[in-house]
């Protein structure tokens, strides 16, 4: 999503909003609220939990749609009033207790590198997949294909350097490069999903796969115009959790194994959880609770060094925006622009509003690959049989516009996910593989010298990018038995 934040707020006739006005999609009719959420230490497991998807879903929608006042509304709501001001002496010795033993007292720093850096694993994950099935395309065929899905790859590696920027911003080190960095496939992403995702050569079946993760978290988009004109638990009571820790780490990824089924639906728990400790150390620094975006968007957590920093003149790639992050705005136009890429913005199928786009319409990755799938464009088509009476779509419904060719057949036969084991006994492929393995290191490398302050590293990466390539076509023209060629591994290299 590249449309600009809004920073400034204007005057309400009504100053109480009702909660269909800031709550769009909610969970949970009643819900505790947010001051109980964070500073109540009585409160069950259930309550926090239920209170944990009404109250991310609240702020999500609020701030990733650039809804600032409402979410100060919203804000004042939770924590106006006589509960603005916490002065102990007015509290119970239990709630003080609370509060002091709670998520005051958590340090974020630990909790936020697990939930970030499992962002950039699945970001990760999804590059070589993709990278996979676009270098398994035999040169001169499926041109139209090859171009969504390398688009789609550049802009997951996008992704990833943006997490990275969030990471900095909060003075806290990402790591890309290790091998504990590296998935092993086939892999499951860290959230409820029944899916696997392979490397796997260009087919109807890994571009399912990518659909799938691609998934949007509504299950409605609005149906573009047909006359657009395109170009080509059990419940613990109180007594059980009097000095509870329902802000730890395990609990949070409890909650998002239980209940997180899609990448977007991700994001906006970690945001939710980077809100919250910006709320805390507004607290903490101010012995109040906020009442303002304004108030929370500088200082707090965000005490990076700006030098490690990547900006939109320093990224080789093309296609999206990359934002480098030193506020809560940042984070917000970043999550804006990873959420959008992926999954659509605006309940759109497109990653920028139509109405407001500055590059062309460009679909999200979903819609992408959906395109790839059905073979057809969406822009063009007629979606009045799917559509309600609200101009909404199902976002399974097809492309139906003019047609995209694709030749299944026109890919090489690699095994699906190969190893380095597998070429022990072919000394050439076995080179070849290792080679492979080098330059995607080298490649991983110049972009943990970018995000750790040496940021013409990143320049680098253009090069590895081409190797790549020619070291995977290398690979998957070659046979490695009766059935099937050999592949790139994406496996860390032997030796480092």
């Amino acid at each position: 999503m590249r449309q600009r934040l809004i920073n400034k707020t204007e005057n309400q006739e009504n100053s109480s909003l009702s909660k269909n006005a800031f709550a769009k999609n909610t969970i949970v009719a009643e819900a505790i609220s947010l001051r109980s959420l964070l500073l109540d230490s009585t409160i069950s497991k259930e309550s926090w939990i239920e209170g944990l998807k009404y109250h991310s879903k609240t702020v999500t929608n609020l701030l990733l749609n650039n809804q600032i006042d409402e979410f100060n509304q919203y804000l004042q709501s939770q924590f106006g009033g006589e509960i603005s001001e916490i002065p102990s002496g007015k509290l119970s010795r239990t709630a003080v207790s609370g509060i002091k033993k709670g998520l005051t007292e958590l340090d974020y720093r630990p909790v936020l590198q697990d939930l970030l850096q499992t962002a950039i694993l699945i970001e990760h994950s999804t590059i070589p997949p993709y990278l996979t099935a676009l270098y398994s395309i035999k040169d001169g065929t499926n041109i139209l294909a090859s171009q969504i899905i390398r688009s789609v790859a550049v802009e997951e590696m996008l992704h990833m350097i943006m997490v990275c920027n969030v990471m900095n911003a909060v003075s806290i080190q990402p790591s890309v490069n290790q091998p504990e960095n590296y998935p092993v496939y086939p892999t499951k992403l860290p959230l409820n999903v029944d899916f696997y995702v392979g490397l796997e050569t260009f087919s109807s079946n890994s571009i399912a796969t990518f659909i799938a993760i691609e998934s949007p978290s509504n299950p409605l988009v609005k149906a573009p115009k047909y006359d657009y004109n395109t170009e080509t638990n059990a419940i613990l009571s109180k007594a059980a959790v009097q000095e509870n820790e329902l802000w730890t780490l395990g609990n949070m990824k409890d909650f998002i194994m239980k209940n997180v089924h899609t990448i977007g639906e991700y994001y906006d728990v970690v945001f939710f959880y980077i809100l919250v400790f910006q709320i805390i150390a507004y607290y903490k620094a101010n012995g109040k609770l906020p009442q303002t975006f304004e108030e929370l968007n500088k200082g707090g957590i965000f005490t990076g060094d700006p030098a490690k920093q990547i900006r939109p003149e320093q990224y080789y790639g093309s296609g999206g925006k990359l934002y480098p992050v030193d506020a809560l705005e940042g984070v917000i136009l970043v999550f804006q622009e990873i959420k959008g890429q992926g999954e659509g913005a605006d309940d759109s199928i497109f990653d920028v509003d139509a109405s407001q786009f500055e590059e062309g319409a460009e679909l999200a990755h979903y819609f992408r690959f959906k395109e790839v799938f059905h073979e057809h464009f969406y822009l063009g088509g007629d979606y009045t049989p799917f559509t309600d009476e609200n101009g909404m779509m199902p976002v399974t419904t097809p492309p139906v516009g003019k047609p995209l060719p694709v030749d299944w057949n026109a890919a090489y036969p690699m095994k699906p996910n190969p190893k380095m084991a597998d070429y022990k006994s072919n000394p050439q492929l076995f080179a070849q593989g290792q080679a492979f393995n080098e330059t995607y290191k080298k490649l991983l490398d110049a972009i943990q010298a970018a995000v750790e302050g040496n940021t013409e590293e990143l320049s680098k990466s253009i090069m590895y990018m081409y190797a790549l390539k020619e070291q995977a076509i290398g690979l998957m023209s070659q046979p490695l038995d009766s059935q099937y060629n050999a592949g790139p591994t994406f496996e860390f290299p032997a030796g480092y």
